[in-house]
């Protein structure tokens, strides 16, 4: 089993999500959209950037913020998805509060 965690300053984001440079160069379209239509995007685009670190973390690979993609399905489970792929061994948690944003990964059957 691998294990990944990582939390950010929501303040930190804020900013940076209204450069469309930093936007496209971490996030999918996908992840853009479902963030875009949040109150506050930048809340949620925070939750997947720590979501990516802490996959990044939890594989320990090379992986570009795009290879990962993280995808809320209705049912608010979350979905990661691995250079298009979903890999159903990795378990992924995010959360915020008004300052932070934190992100939890498992990867139960370590195999990427």
């Amino acid at each position: 089993m691998k294990v990944g965690v990582d939390i950010e300053k929501i303040r930190r984001f804020k900013d940076s999500c209204q450069d469309q440079h930093f936007i496209s160069s971490i996030f999918t379209e996908k992840e853009v959209e479902y963030c875009q239509g949040k109150k506050e995007p930048y809340i949620s685009f925070t939750g997947k950037f720590c979501a990516k670190e802490a996959v990044i973390k939890a594989t320990s690979k090379n992986l570009r913020m795009k290879d990962i993609e993280i995808l809320h399905h209705p049912s608010g489970e979350i979905k990661v998805l691995i250079k298009g792929e979903e890999d159903q061994a990795i378990k992924c948690s995010i959360s915020h509060t008004d300052d932070y944003a934190v992100s939890f990964v498992v990867i139960e059957d370590y195999r990427i």
